[in-house]
Order: structure tokens, then sequence, then C-alpha cells
């Protein structure tokens, strides 16, 4: 079974990255505090950043890849 989470991913501007889910919920991750990470510095390049794309289940930023699981727990991080 091929289960898919994430409808969409939409790079938008201050490194926010809008990703909406097949349960009809959207939500707002700020990347900003994650660009320092050796992982994430590419994400700082515009072309890198606006190349955000979703099969369903990761996100994928050219090398750089986030599962919808990470993403979820990076957002609940964000509000300890």
């Amino acid at each position: 079974m091929n289960r898919r989470y994430l409808t969409a991913v939409t790079p938008l501007p201050d490194y926010i990255l809008q990703v909406d889910f097949v349960s009809g919920s959207r939500l707002l991750l700020d990347m900003k505090p994650h660009l320092d990470k050796i992982r994430f510095r590419p994400l700082a390049d515009a072309r890198v950043w606006n190349s955000a794309v979703t099969n369903g289940i990761f996100v994928r930023f050219g090398d750089v890849e986030l599962s919808h699981d990470e993403i979820l727990t990076m957002a609940e991080q964000a509000y300890e």
C-alpha cells in the first residue's frame, strides 16, 4: 500500500514552508532556525528553496529530503 500524507508543498518567502496534508490541514513551518545545520544549509540558496516538491510522503529540495513525520516533529519542537 502506497500511503500519501501530503498533497502539496509551497516554499514561501522568508523560508516558510507551506505544507498541505491530505486531511485538509495546512502547516506553515518556519525553516529559518534550521538553516544553520549542515543538512539544511543548501536551502539558503533561493534556487534550491524554490525547488520544493512532494511525492506525498517526502518533501524534496534537490538533494535535501524531509519526511512527513520529520516535518511534524519540527513543527512540534517549535512550540516547546
